[in-house]
């Protein structure tokens, strides 16, 4: 019969067998996320396509400085900070594609690096391993690291502003209070859904006034009462908002359902169209719901997963503040007849990746990292798809006229929300003019888009056109209906132009199967 001693012994080997297997597969988890990591970091420096309108858009406005940005963003309908930043960084590390979009990539890099802070005062080693890697590839991150536009900077600023509340909800220190106001100020002053995210969280913390205990109650109005003086910081602003609210607007899109809201929303996270976009969606949602759903608990001596919120609090509090955020957003879309774009989605995403983690983390360690290196190489597919296409068809167009214009020619953009890219590509080689104001095109003029567009006549128009191009000159022409705002204009200022020219040709097609902006390219000669 075996003794005590001996019993006592096996146990003590089992244990200790058990803890280096527990070691050895952490370390192939730490091994493992750090490859997706390093590969994803990468990715977030690489797009090869021209600038498509957005980011033309963002270039020139931050070209114009701290001199000319009010009255640009007057016309353009978006708040200042992001690209006072990105003016400053194109002063320092210059204003090339490449350049000006690495700012995107470095709030992304920041961001794994916050995300990673944070989760370390809430979760265990795994847990945090998990959410680091469903960050570092996730298709919608890497988009907008390598796009010129606010979104990376709106997930790197969210992310600070959970580690902010978090330390002064712990220690409600001056400093840390006033860091939380001014991360709020910087939501506000980077994108104007952040109003529905600071509503949706001052409604959190105003629960927690009305119905929490004694410390809660106190530890909710500091954070409420700074988050208001955050919010106050948006008044020197507010003059420019309401003259945007009633004359920019989006004018280039009618409010969606609420059934299209979701659906632009996953598709934006699995990282667009296609396939391995669709299992990406499936699959982070399907984690999500366990992350937030699910809890482990003892039964004798194991620990298993049941059904049930999740028992991290602050993955509860982000997961409401976010669907809110979203929720308001769209109803106020709907109710204002305003568009939404899968990108708006940011203001979940936080903590959508967050759930995901968790849920992660719920599953057999084994299982675990499986499903996370299976999840990270379909969202490189997704990625590699989506870099790999170009975003706007003007780099194919600008090539064209290169190669078969003349310096002098001119090029006319119909709509002008096919210039602003060109214009970047062009240069100064060729007389460039955006229907229907007839600018140069650089970016584009929201002020009271449709109702200028309502009353443009393309025929008047084309002989506008004609007396400003030198005959001797090709007139090229880019375009393609179906712009809102525009209906059939565009086709019937080609045909006006045709009408005065002895012949025309078409050198390039509409594209819309691989170009998000496809247009024609027409030329038209004496």
């Amino acid at each position: 019969m075996m003794s005590m001693r001996q019993m006592n012994y096996d146990k003590s080997m089992n244990s200790e067998a058990t803890r280096k297997s527990r070691d050895y597969l952490y370390s192939v988890a730490f091994s493992v996320t750090a490859g997706i990591v390093l590969l994803n970091v990468f990715l977030r420096f690489f797009a090869d396509s021209p600038f498509w309108l957005d980011e033309a858009i963002s270039a020139s406005i931050a070209e114009k400085g701290p001199s000319g940005l009010v009255e640009a963003l007057r016309h353009d309908g978006h708040p200042p900070l992001y690209y006072l930043l990105l003016h400053w960084w194109s002063v320092i590390v210059g204003d090339s594609d490449f350049a000006l979009r690495a700012m995107s990539g470095v709030f992304s890099v920041f961001s794994l690096l916050l995300i990673y802070r944070f989760t370390q005062r809430f979760t265990d080693n795994w847990s945090r391993l998990f959410v680091v890697g469903v960050l570092a590839s996730s298709p919608f991150a890497i988009r907008y690291a390598t796009e010129v536009r606010m979104y990376s900077l709106l997930v790197l600023l969210i992310l600070a502003a959970h580690l902010l509340i978090d330390k002064a909800w712990r220690e409600s220190t001056p400093w840390r209070l006033f860091a939380v106001s001014c991360v709020t100020a910087a939501l506000l002053y980077t994108h104007y859904w952040s109003l529905f995210l600071i509503f949706s969280l001052c409604l959190v913390l105003l629960a927690g006034v009305l119905r929490g205990k004694d410390e809660t109650v106190e530890k909710s109005k500091k954070l409420l009462l700074v988050v208001v003086i955050g919010t106050a910081s948006f008044l020197p602003w507010l003059p420019v908002f309401m003259e945007q609210l009633a004359h920019t607007g989006t004018p280039w899109s009618d409010a969606p359902r609420p059934t299209v809201v979701v659906a632009l929303a996953l598709e934006s996270y699995g990282g667009g169209r296609g396939s391995e976009a669709l299992l990406v969606a499936v699959a982070v949602v399907a984690l999500a719901v366990l992350g937030l759903f699910s809890r482990k608990e003892r039964l004798e001596e194991e620990l298993i997963v049941v059904f049930g919120p999740t028992r991290h609090g602050f993955l509860k509090i982000s997961a409401v503040v976010g669907a809110l955020a979203i929720l308001l957003g769209v109803l106020v879309s709907l109710l204002f007849d305003s568009a939404f774009q899968g990108r708006y989605g940011v203001f979940a995403f936080v903590p959508l990746v967050l759930a995901v983690g968790a849920g992660l983390s719920q599953l057999p360690r084994r299982s675990g990292i499986v499903l996370l290196v299976v999840l990270s190489l379909i969202s490189v597919v997704s990625v590699a798809r989506e870099l790999s296409r170009d975003r706007s068809q003007i780099g194919e167009i600008a090539v064209s006229i290169e190669r078969n214009g003349t310096v002098g020619d001119s090029v006319i953009f119909c709509p002008d929300q096919l210039a602003p890219a060109a214009h970047r590509v062009l240069g100064d080689e060729f007389n460039l003019y955006a229907y229907p104001n007839l600018d140069d095109g650089n970016t584009v003029d929201w002020y009271d888009y449709e109702l200028r567009n309502a009353n443009s006549d393309p025929s008047e128009i084309a002989e506008r056109i004609l007396s400003l191009h030198i005959p001797e000159q090709s007139l090229w022409l880019v375009w393609i209906d179906g712009y809102k705002t525009f209906g059939s204009q565009c086709g019937e200022l080609e045909r006006e132009l045709a009408a005065f020219s002895s012949s025309n040709k078409i050198f390039v097609d509409a594209n819309g199967d691989d170009f998000y902006n496809s247009a024609n390219l027409t030329r038209f000669t004496k």
